[in-house]
């Protein structure tokens, strides 16, 4: 391999997170290890340069076999080849990689082995929950299928009674009927609660995948579809940034949920004809959010409370809307696992202001 081809794959390696290597075919040796090497298996990358077989402790028990038959496979076929094996490191932390190896070829043979090593544990664990939660969800909705046909069919059926007595003007029977279907109603709205409740506690243990978003963008995105429907929720919905685009690493879907979430918390404690309220604020090495109604407030003895999950600090919304309990402390975890923090002001009466803080 010549001087001048392992110089530009040194500066590829420098940049990326990923693990670039060459490797001495012949001599059994790496000649070059990037650093991300560190951070990925959590030992010096000199460790594989003086000792290449290191790496095989590292290998977890059940796929030493496949790895060494795929090098081997490699070695006979001299075609680029790519495959995934898990790293057990001495902490005890497993890690999915996956390895991408290409033969170079110097002359009439293959002297040299250049690859790239991703850590795809991230990838490999939100395949993992979305399995999970697409299972449990094809579960919950066999659940709803059955549990709320009945019902709903009752409610069906008391509906069209109330109309009937209605026309004989029978008002007593009028008010039976329709506490039967309160009644019904409400169980099953706690029915959906609880599913609702399970399905966002499991959300969050699936990580994060940042990717480059224009927070400004996002945000209003979301917005707009609430100002689509302000006349239906009796609201006002603005939103101003300090400029006019601001581009961060985020998890875009969860950190919308967010956002979503707390405009959804503003609506339930803010009367009608109220304004809720969005700023941005760039600050140079961190994004400002502020979502600030002019609701009722939130008293000062739940404060401590706010972002436990399942919180005490729990209440019914203007309107009767029942809480579950897990929505701040998950938004805390979602900001915090975006290495951000979240806090806020209120008083009863005056409304309150959610700040988040991200660093870019």
């Amino acid at each position: 391999m010549h001087e001048a081809q392992l110089d530009i794959f040194r500066q590829m390696g420098a940049l990326s997170n990923d693990v670039y290597f060459v490797f001495d075919t012949a001599a059994i040796k790496f000649i070059y290890v990037s650093k991300a090497f560190e951070t990925i298996w959590a030992m010096p990358a000199d460790t594989v340069l003086y000792s290449p077989l290191s790496l095989l402790k590292t290998i977890h028990q059940e796929d030493k076999q496949d790895v060494m038959d795929s090098y081997h496979e490699f070695k006979q076929e001299q075609k680029a080849r790519k495959f995934e094996f898990r790293i057990q490191l001495p902490n005890e932390t497993l890690k999915y990689i996956r390895l991408s190896v290409y033969p170079i070829q110097d002359g009439d043979a293959v002297n040299f082995t250049v690859g790239i090593a991703e850590d795809i544990t991230v990838l490999k664990r939100n395949i993992f929950y979305m399995e999970k939660i697409n299972a449990r969800k094809n579960s919950s909705l066999e659940i709803l299928a059955h549990d709320l046909k009945g019902p709903l069919g009752m409610i069906s059926m008391l509906a069209s009674g109330i109309e009937r007595e209605t026309i004989a003007d029978n008002k007593n029977h009028i008010l039976q009927s329709v506490q039967m279907i309160q009644d019904m109603c409400k169980r099953n709205i706690a029915l959906i609660g609880n599913i609702v409740q399970q399905e966002f506690s499991e959300s969050i243990e699936v990580e994060l995948r940042k990717e480059r978003a224009d927070l400004v963008w996002e945000i209003n995105d979301v917005v707009q579809n609430y100002k689509k429907h302000e006349d239906d929720l009796a609201k006002t919905f603005t939103l101003h940034s300090t400029v006019p685009k601001l581009y961060i690493a985020i998890d875009s879907l969860k950190f919308m949920q967010v956002i979503n979430n707390l405009i959804s918390n503003a609506i339930k404690f803010t009367p009608d004809n109220g304004v809720i309220e969005l700023t941005i604020q760039d600050l140079q090495r961190s994004a400002l959010i502020m979502v600030r109604d002019n609701g009722i407030g939130i008293p000062a003895n739940m404060h401590p409370y706010l972002f436990e999950r399942f919180t005490r600090a729990r209440r019914n919304g203007l309107h009767g809307e029942e809480p579950v309990g897990l929505g701040m402390s998950i938004i805390k975890t979602i900001v915090e696992l975006h290495g951000g923090k979240i806090w806020f002001e209120s008083q009863e009466g005056e409304g309150s202001t959610f700040y988040i803080e991200i660093p870019k």
